[in-house]
């Protein structure tokens, strides 16, 4: 016997209510829990009625909940990694592409030409296009990532996405850089290639965007 909807939102929200929070890995997890009641409990309606800290369900459940908490760290570790693997693959797979890798060709071959002869503006201007490639991307998913926050890739993304604009920020300093004119090759190179990281990282996002919405957005409704 299958569980109804009503079932399996209790099992969501018991997960939920002992910490596990991203949706993903929740969903994954109904799914299991699910399958192993409908396959051992004969009487699915007795084992789901309501009877205060008596219900069966719920001595179930707490009975497991350990389990469950560690079941669910684990994920997260792992998925960390997969993401990581996934992330470099689809970053390879886009500068193969040349309509890709031309852009980003020029823009390295123009820092080669003429970043010691303009050092302090071609500095100024790929830092400028570092922070309006983050500004672009933060406006353009902000009501994306409110909506899909919960989902472990967008959270993965979203810290991600922040890295790359806070080391190059900070490291060299910005102020010491850009205000006191600490320019150098190096800092022009760093915050090319973090330009070109960032850009990157959000083109593989995109195309994960979609993918996304269709696979979760009826866990957010």
């Amino acid at each position: 016997m299958e569980l109804n909807k009503e079932q399996i939102k209790k099992i969501d929200s018991f997960l939920e209510a002992i910490g596990v929070e991203y949706i993903d890995i929740r969903f994954e997890m109904v799914d299991h829990i699910a399958s192993e009641i409908e396959d051992n409990v004969e009487d699915i309606d007795s084992f789901f009625r309501e009877d205060g800290f008596q219900t069966p369900f719920l001595k179930y459940m707490l009975s497991r909940k350990k389990e469950f908490e560690t079941k669910y760290k684990s994920q997260v570790k792992k998925l960390n990694w997969f993401y990581t693997k996934n992330l470099c693959k689809g970053i390879f797979d886009l500068i193969s592409k040349p309509k890709i890798l031309l852009p980003f060709a020029i823009l390295i071959f123009f820092c080669i030409q003429f970043g010691n002869l303009y050092l302090k503006e071609v500095s100024i201007a790929l830092f400028m296009l570092l922070i309006a490639s983050y500004v672009f991307i933060l406006f353009k998913f902000r009501t994306f990532g409110k909506k899909f926050e919960n989902v472990k890739f967008v959270k993965f993304y979203t810290v991600l996405n922040s890295f790359l604009v806070i080391l190059p920020i900070n490291f060299p300093n910005t102020f010491s850089v850009l205000y006191d004119g600490n320019y150098s090759t190096v800092v022009m190179y760093f915050y090319l290639f973090s330009f070109i990281g960032i850009s990157l990282v959000n083109l593989h996002f995109l195309n994960k965007k979609e993918m996304i919405e269709q696979k979760y957005n009826f866990l957010i409704q």
